[in-house]
């Protein structure tokens, strides 16, 4: 199969298929007709999250003139589907599949896998691209039963053997991904750690993984002049108070909990110091609660989530990241395009997106004195936050541009319907 999308040439036309200058109709100068390649992704929810914003720009981005992109998503945690921009920017390609559930549910998700596999089976994609475990699950098993022919690419998008449970979770995540492993044709990690995490469980065989960190969109979080004090002035922030931001969804697994400890401390060594939680979630009220404990009501800020997180980061001197398990670290990356160095704990593949010292710092997980430590010390120093902050805008620019991961997903995509192994596509570098 050749690496450009499959075409049948008009064998009477006697002329020559020039890959990738079209699809449904003629090939110019070619007499081929071409066809896109349908390409289906799969993700359990679309809520506002880094893993959502990954599949939504990967439908949105990956050569639309060779490949044809849906979604098929759940309800979500509120039952009420996909945010109304993801809906707008996927018009007629998005599709809300209700029995599609995040939380473990049998009864709902047998309905589901029976719904998929009827689905795809009437579907037939070229490329099925699942997106986090549980739809990485179901997909897999669906695709067994109803499009064997498809090219299936798993993207985990994140640790799945820790962080999202106790140790009997962990077990029954490691025997699930064993099991389905043989059952994907790619297995795409944001970084190296996680391949190396389902290596280190044998969930997979080398040849089957590549590295594709998941892409930002860089160009809306450089901060425009006047940002900074026209978001200060709107949360009743004063101009020259220090700030440190947590972004994220207000779960278990992002450590929002740890944020307030660490929060806590800072303030006890700087009562000027203010800061933003930008998120929301289940943990919300009971975090709203504790933060009145630590005596953080008054110099906190909880904003949920906001459509303009762009002109948030301008307001912030660092962001802290206190995840107990992280994939990559989306607002990583996010933080460095728009100026703002972290001060990260490092578990799971941040240490692959925060280079220690030059665009931020490292502390170990779950260190609440080192993290706070480390916050004092560099909003004590805004020389040293203004030299990462170029640094952080340079590697983010290099490394986790959306660019780069659109064209290292063509790339896969390409290769698998050339019959090409991942680690053969996408080497390590």
């Amino acid at each position: 199969m050749p690496d450009s999308p499959r075409c049948a040439c008009l064998a009477a036309a006697g002329a020559l298929c020039l890959p990738g200058e079209g699809w449904r109709g003629s090939l110019k100068g070619c007499g081929a007709v071409m066809r896109r390649e349908s390409v289906l992704h799969i993700i359990t929810r679309l809520d506002p999250g880094g893993s959502a914003e990954n599949t939504v720009l990967s439908a949105e981005r990956v050569a639309p003139d060779r490949y044809d992109s849906r979604i098929w998503t759940g309800p979500g945690l509120t039952g009420a589907g996909p945010p109304a921009e993801y809906r707008r920017r996927l018009a007629g390609r998005l599709e809300v599949l209700p029995h599609l559930l995040r939380p473990v549910r049998p009864a709902r998700d047998l309905v589901a896998l029976i719904d998929l596999a009827r689905r795809l089976r009437r579907e037939r994609p070229s490329i099925l691209h699942l997106h986090s475990a549980k739809a990485g699950a179901l997909g897999r098993v669906a695709a067994m039963l109803g499009a064997r022919e498809a090219k299936v690419v798993y993207t985990p998008h994140g640790h799945v053997f820790a962080g999202y449970g106790g140790e009997t979770a962990s077990r029954l995540f490691t025997r699930i991904e064993k099991g389905l492993a043989p059952w994907a044709d790619a297995i795409v990690g944001l970084t190296t750690d996680e391949v190396r995490a389902f290596l280190e469980v044998g969930a997979g065989q080398p040849e089957q993984f590549c590295v594709i960190p998941s892409g930002v969109d860089l160009s809306p979080f450089h901060p425009l002049p006047g940002w900074r004090e026209e978001v200060r002035k709107e949360l009743g922030i004063p101009p020259e108070a220090p700030v440190v931001g947590f972004v994220g969804r207000l779960a278990a697994v992002k450590g929002p909990d740890i944020f307030l400890e660490v929060a806590a401390n800072v303030l006890g060594q700087n009562p000027d110091v203010r800061f933003v939680v930008i998120g929301d979630g289940e943990l919300a009220s009971g975090l709203k609660r504790r933060a009145k404990k630590y005596w953080l009501d008054k110099a906190i800020l909880w904003t949920g989530w906001r459509e303009d997180p762009q002109r948030m980061f301008a307001a912030l001197d660092l962001l802290a990241l206190t995840s107990r398990n992280e994939g990559q670290g989306r607002v990583l990356v996010e933080a460095m395009a728009a100026g703002v160095p972290a001060v990260a704990m490092a578990t799971g593949g941040v240490p692959e997106v925060i280079a220690d010292g030059e665009t931020g710092v490292l502390v170990p997980a779950g260190d609440v004195v080192s993290a706070s430590k480390k916050i004092v010390d560099l909003l004590a120093a805004p020389e040293r936050r203004r030299a990462m902050a170029a640094a952080g805008r340079k590697r983010a620019r290099e490394r986790f541009s959306l660019e780069v991961m659109i064209r290292r997903l063509e790339r896969l995509y390409d290769g698998l319907l050339a019959g090409r192994k991942p680690a053969e596509i996408l080497p390590a570098d």
